[in-house]
């Protein structure tokens, strides 16, 4: 297993501990032990608990900014059935929101780990929240430019309608009993607002 390898099988494992027996419960020698590494070990490759907990969030982050890329960018592909941009906003959403949403209401300690991840994370979630929406501006400008929607005829910059879109994402988390509702949530207010943009 090489350095790497290994380090990201730590954050897989600390993330395991930590949905199943919170962050407060959680020590350094649980995630050493759940790994069958030395503490000693353990220590060579992250300075404290916390800096896992950032680290396992800054990973989560990277993927589902990687997976929502996917997404937009998936009309580009060569492919019979190209998704239209309702679906390509809609799963880019989702996918850029759905794993924390899963992480929380999946463990019981839910309410503990978003209570950490506010402390610890603010600046990952500020860095990705920017970036994902760079992303998402682009795509609403490209489907402007190409007349899948009209940007300028709903009096509306890609930036900013971006910026809504992300925004609503993220406060449909609140309420939502479990992915299901949160996905709903998404999709009903995606074709709706795709719409009115005029697509």
């Amino acid at each position: 297993m090489t350095k790497d390898d290994k380090r990201e099988a730590i954050l897989q494992a600390a993330s395991e501990q930590f949905r199943q027996y919170g962050y407060r419960k959680t020590a350094m020698d649980d995630i050493s032990k759940r790994m069958g590494i030395s503490r000693a070990s353990l220590y060579s490759y992250f300075d404290n608990k916390d800096e896992i907990f950032r680290n396992v969030s800054l990973s989560i982050h990277e993927r589902a900014l990687h997976r929502a890329q996917e997404h937009l960018l998936s009309e580009s592909t060569v492919a019979k059935s190209i998704p239209t941009l309702q679906v390509r906003v809609e799963n880019a959403l989702l996918a850029r929101h759905s794993p924390f949403q899963k992480a929380v209401a999946e463990s019981q300690h839910g309410d503990e780990l978003f209570d950490e991840y506010s402390r610890l994370c603010g600046d990952i979630v500020l860095d990705s929240h920017a970036r994902f929406q760079a992303l998402l501006s682009s795509a609403l400008n490209v489907a402007s430019g190409n007349g899948d929607i009209d940007l300028k005829k709903a009096g509306v910059t890609g930036k900013a309608a971006a910026e809504i879109l992300n925004l609503a994402a993220a406060g449909f988390k609140r309420g939502a009993p479990d992915l299901v509702i949160f996905r709903k949530r998404i999709k009903n207010f995606t074709k709706v607002f795709i719409a009115g943009l005029g697509g």
